[in-house]
């Protein structure tokens, strides 16, 4: 065997064992890379020599000086370089309390999920009426949001991560004056072609609004027919969902949803009121087996490389308080705006949704509905304009329809943190009650890896 052979040899048994040597050193607490070091550079042993020697003898050796020399150099200094990055990933993953390493603990940060945080302040005053605190019935829900004073609108806690290859997990907490809630809670399936499947707690997908979590509302709150008919927190709930994207030339989505329908489309139950010498009282005939349907449609179209038009509409079914099928249908349009050429500092945004409910069984009224459309515009990279106008009473109701716009104006100094001033004009035809007036500031600021928003 030749002194080249034996050089080659020798050097990968060096390399071959300096690995588990440095990560054995590190477990009894040595330091290791002074052991692979030597080993690297120190002379070889004696047997070493005799062997090399006796080879040599036999004539196949080469002559000091030659290229052999430097290869030995160039592979012992790759063996030195080789057991210093051993040492470092070794001592990276080694804890100096207990010489365990952060995997074999469980303390991976490659396993933590992704978390943010949102905060939302107000401070501002209104013309409308305090609650009264001795009523029997709260106050509607279009007027128990905004408040005169300093409040704090909402705190969310947003938790999202890759649960294995078939599931991504997310997780919403939200805080306000009222208290803590699971906002959203559910599971995603993971590489399915065209179809994507979620359970757990989750927002309807009834529009567009109604997705949309605290922050990203475009103005300080719900537009008023959403407040007054769906809720103040808009329609959300226990459920399953499926969507399915369909194989058309343009973007079409089909979804389809199962709630448990705990909302205020599908309630019955009416109190009774002291007031009035009749006894008013239904009691509440929905069942805990009743459930909600929700289908919707969504298909996205380019007008040029600027302009998109986005239409949906969606139908939500289910049996109510009352003891009958009850229907809501909403539409919406939206038109986006994004000139390529000045996307950081141009953009125009304009949404128009449409909600009716139908609630066979009550005695104050069938049919309710109500409308908004909203403009946004960016006029400079940190500067938004936004207008809103809405209705509720469409169809018209003993009530009358109530108005109300809102114009805004939005500091956006990043994609985490804005600051938005809001004046409101709220007027009823009907009640002989006198406009409503509010102006709010509103502060806004994001923390951690948030996700996206939607298109």
């Amino acid at each position: 065997m030749s002194r080249r052979a034996i050089t080659l040899a020798v050097s990968l048994g060096l390399m071959i064992g300096s690995g588990p040597r440095s990560v054995r050193a590190q477990d009894a607490g040595v330091p290791a890379q002074d052991e692979v070091a030597d080993d690297a550079g120190a002379p070889p042993s004696d047997a070493e020599e005799t062997d090399t020697s006796a080879v040599a003898t036999d004539g196949d050796a080469e002559a000091p000086g030659e290229p052999e020399d430097d290869l030995e150099a160039e592979l012992a200094a790759e063996l030195a370089a080789n057991a210093g990055a051993n040492d470092d990933a070794a001592g990276a993953q080694t804890s100096t309390s207990t010489g365990g390493t952060a995997s074999s603990r469980g303390l991976s940060n490659l396993m933590n999920p992704a978390i943010s945080a949102t905060g939302l302040f107000l401070a501002g005053w209104t013309r409308r009426a305090e609650p009264d605190p001795l009523a029997l019935e709260p106050a509607p829900p279009e007027q128990g949001d905004l408040r005169t004073g300093l409040h704090v609108q909402e705190v969310e806690l947003r938790l999202s991560s890759i649960v294995d290859a078939y599931f991504r997990a997310d997780l919403t907490l939200t805080a306000t004056e009222e208290g803590i809630e699971f906002e959203e809670a559910l599971i995603t399936t993971l590489e399915i072609p065209r179809v994507s499947l979620r359970a757990g707690q989750m927002y309807a997908n009834l529009g567009r609004h109604n997705l949309l979590h605290t922050h990203a509302f475009p103005f300080l709150t719900a537009p008023l027919p959403w407040r007054a008919l769906l809720g103040p927190e808009g329609l959300k709930d226990v459920g399953v969902s499926a969507d399915v994207l369909l194989p058309l030339p343009f973007f079409a989505e089909i979804n389809a949803q199962v709630f448990r329908g705990e909302w205020a489309p599908f309630a019955g139950e009416v109190l009774d009121d002291p007031t009035t010498p009749i006894d008013e009282t239904i009691p509440d005939r929905r069942r805990d087996g009743d459930l909600a349907y929700l289908g919707h449609l969504k298909t996205l179209f380019d007008l040029s490389d600027s302009t998109t038009v986005e239409l949906g509409g969606t139908y939500v079914g289910g049996r109510n308080g009352f003891g009958r099928w009850g229907n809501v249908v909403g539409g919406d349009l939206t038109l986006k705006w994004r000139p390529i050429d000045a996307e950081r500092y141009r953009a125009f945004e304009w949404t128009t949704e449409y909600v009716w409910i139908d609630r066979p069984g009550d005695p104050l009224g069938r049919h309710r509905g109500g409308a908004y459309t909203a403009l946004r515009y960016q006029f400079l990279q940190r500067w938004w304009a936004e207008l809103l106008g809405s209705v509720l009473g469409v169809p018209a109701t003993t009530e009358g329809r109530t108005w109300r716009g809102e114009a805004l104006i939005a500091f956006v100094p990043s994609e985490f943190s804005a600051l938005r001033l809001q004046y409101a004009l709220e007027a009823a035809e009907e009640g002989g009650t006198r406009a409503i007036h509010e102006v709010f500031v509103q502060a806004i600021f994001s923390v951690g890896s948030h996700p996206t928003h939607a298109y």
